[in-house]
């Protein structure tokens, strides 16, 4: 075939693929921003934004349809027109009439790649950043849907029942955005799942603030109640201010929104990757959790004296004649537990009560897990000389075994960290079920399983997306050639009906892509490979028939 007539036909094919895609993009991109402004995440200031950026990754859906309508279209009127005939009697391969088709096949693949392993993700990324922008938004819309405002990297859920954007103070350090809010529930999730904080106020105020690209959230409790695990206690303020908190830059990186560099990068380093770092973080607490509970434990049962040091290492205070019963200190003998605190190495108080709880600190803290003590004591000597000892404090937070060490898995391979989680033995009983060493043993298993568990999730996950980007790049050249063999093979049909029978197949192979990847996200399989490129391996059939019938008649 001659280089005018190949261009022809490949201008053509270029021609009706341009405008089919532009149509469908558009359709598609504006099906796409329904469901953010139904939710109200964008406005309508965002709204042409929006689709403009939409439309780069549903170009990956209309490009391999398009491709198909066009081959349908050129090659369908050059057989109505009897060119195709023509061709043929002056000695023309079929091979050669369908030629210009391979060829434009051949670019939209590597086209194809291109989009789906580089553009998609950076304009995912976008749109995911526009949406995210702001806060305020995103919160109304969970007040206004009746759901909770998961605070990004942090453990806290707001929960309100109303909320209105107020006028916002003028002048330096001022918040840009101010919200009201009635009704007001926040609480504070722990790593292991479990609510360590509930907070209840009538109303509350939320500022916004931002610096250097940042966005900081600052809350105001009026008239809150507060509830803390392990305290069995409620408490009141009027006025309740927590630490700002900071929402961060932006939005963490998925698979979804790196190219083949970043997944391999991540592959390569899966201990860097944010998910497994976190899951990681927290099995190394647990099992530094576990290590100091073992030794508080072993000290009080071999010489029933506890040290501890505050966080300052100002003060040091001994619990003597203890035995541990849960989070119980009990007497060992007799019936009284004596505490001494001490500064600098002298004694300066003593208190003795007949119980005492020792607890685990709820909030995570740098430096590993610290412990606290609740003990009430009316009675206090002081060991100085100077007159009465006052009140024992009711609860010393802060406090870390003196004497005890943990392991460093600081650079430990992620799979030994999990097999020393795995490795926690727990040999207890229903008696023992509630012993703080069972508990922190089976926090260290749990999070030892879900380290492994992201681990495999998250290689799983870019398994998926690289064969999914492969399949969806093949997909579009076979859909092209598909259209052009049907056409030439169907001469004298309709279009329309010409085009159906290309469409189907189309339509299962882009769903046997997906299926496929979802599949392969749940677990690495041969059956999710299988799955993703039989839609595939089904259209090159069908063209290889059609192509055969043509060149039989």
């Amino acid at each position: 075939m001659s280089r005018t007539l190949t261009s022809h036909i490949v201008a053509d094919l270029l021609r009706i693929m341009t405008l089919t895609a532009s149509v469908l993009v558009a359709v598609i991109a504006f099906g796409a921003a329904i469901r953010p402004i139904m939710q109200n995440l964008i406005g309508g200031a965002e709204l042409p934004h929006f689709v403009g950026l939409a439309s780069v990754p549903m170009l990956q859906f209309a490009l391999p349809f398009a491709g198909a309508f066009a081959g349908t279209i050129v090659y369908g009127r050059l057989a109505a027109d009897n060119e195709i005939l023509s061709m043929s009697a002056a000695g023309m391969s079929y091979r050669k009439i369908l030629f210009p088709a391979a060829v434009l096949g051949f670019v939209m693949f590597f086209a194809m790649a291109i989009l789906v392993d580089v553009a998609v993700p950076r304009f995912w990324t976008s749109i995911e950043r526009l949406i995210t922008k702001d806060p305020t938004r995103l919160f109304i819309t969970a007040v206004e849907k009746g759901e909770a405002f998961a605070v990004p990297g942090t453990g806290t859920q707001l929960y309100a029942d109303e909320a209105k954007i107020m006028d916002t103070p003028k002048g330096p350090g001022a918040p840009v955005t101010r919200l009201a809010l009635a009704g007001v529930a926040a609480i504070e999730v722990g790593p292991d799942g479990r609510t360590e904080t509930e907070f209840t106020a009538e109303f509350a105020t939320v500022d916004i603030y931002r610096e250097n690209d940042s966005a900081y959230l600052k809350l105001l409790f009026r008239n809150a109640t507060a509830f803390r695990d392990g305290e069995e206690a409620l408490v009141y303020v009027p006025l309740a201010e927590p630490e700002a908190i900071d929402l961060g830059k932006g939005i963490r990186l998925k698979p979804k929104h790196m190219d083949l560099r970043g997944l391999l990068a991540v592959w390569n380093d899966i201990d860097a990757y944010h998910a497994v770092r976190e899951a990681r973080s927290d099995a190394e607490a647990a099992l530094s959790a576990s290590d100091r509970w073992r030794c508080v434990q072993t000290s009080i049962e071999q010489t029933g004296i506890l040290r501890l040091g505050d966080v300052g290492a100002r003060r040091i205070y001994e619990i003597r004649n203890a035995r541990l019963v849960g989070t119980s200190v009990l007497p060992r003998t007799g019936t009284q537990v004596e505490l001494v605190e001490l500064e600098r190495g002298i004694a300066t108080r003593r208190a003795f009560v007949n119980e005492a709880t020792f607890l685990a600190e709820t909030r995570t803290r740098v430096g590993g897990v610290h412990f606290e003590l609740l003990a009430r004591a009316d009675t206090v000597a002081d060991l100085r000389g100077l007159g009465g000892g006052g009140r024992w404090p009711p609860r010393i937070v802060g406090l870390m075994p003196e004497g005890c060490t943990t392991n460093v898995r600081d650079g430990m391979p992620a799979q030994q960290l999990i097999d020393e989680c795995r490795g926690e033995t727990i040999a207890a009983v229903a008696a023992n079920a509630q012993s703080p060493i069972v508990q922190a043993e089976a926090a260290a298993r749990s999070a030892g399983v879900e380290l492994a568990r992201q681990i495999q999730r998250t290689r799983a996950d870019i398994v998926a997306r690289i064969v999914q980007r492969i399949n969806q790049s093949l997909a579009a050249p076979l859909m092209l050639l598909l259209g052009a063999a049907l056409a030439v093979r169907l001469r004298g049909a309709n279009p329309l009906q010409v085009y159906l029978l290309a469409f189907i197949p189309s339509i299962l192979d882009i769903l046997l892509i997906s299926g496929g990847e979802q599949m392969l996200k749940q677990a690495t399989t041969v059956s999710g490979v299988l799955v993703a490129t039989s839609g595939n391996v089904a259209l090159c059939l069908m063209i290889l028939v059609a192509y055969r019938q043509i060149a039989r008649n």
